[in-house]
């Protein structure tokens, strides 16, 4: 287990604790300047997890495979 999966799975709680909060505490309070800002808060950090994951199966397959690592 790498770092980068570390950081991928706590970006995944913040993202359900985003998610959680768009849903029901923002549709109590009824504040729509503060839903875009959620919102894009919410696809930031969705964009965060999925670049995590690539990098860390990135490391990964050059962990288990390290011939394929191109030497300069």
């Amino acid at each position: 287990m790498n770092i980068y999966y570390i950081m991928c799975y706590i970006t995944v709680i913040c993202n359900l604790t985003l998610g959680f909060s768009l849903i029901f505490i923002l549709d109590i309070l009824k504040n729509n300047n503060l839903m875009f800002h959620y919102l894009l808060l919410y696809l930031l950090t969705c964009l965060i997890v999925i670049c995590l994951h690539k990098i860390a199966e990135i490391k990964e397959f050059n962990n288990k495979y390290p011939s394929t690592i191109r030497n300069k």
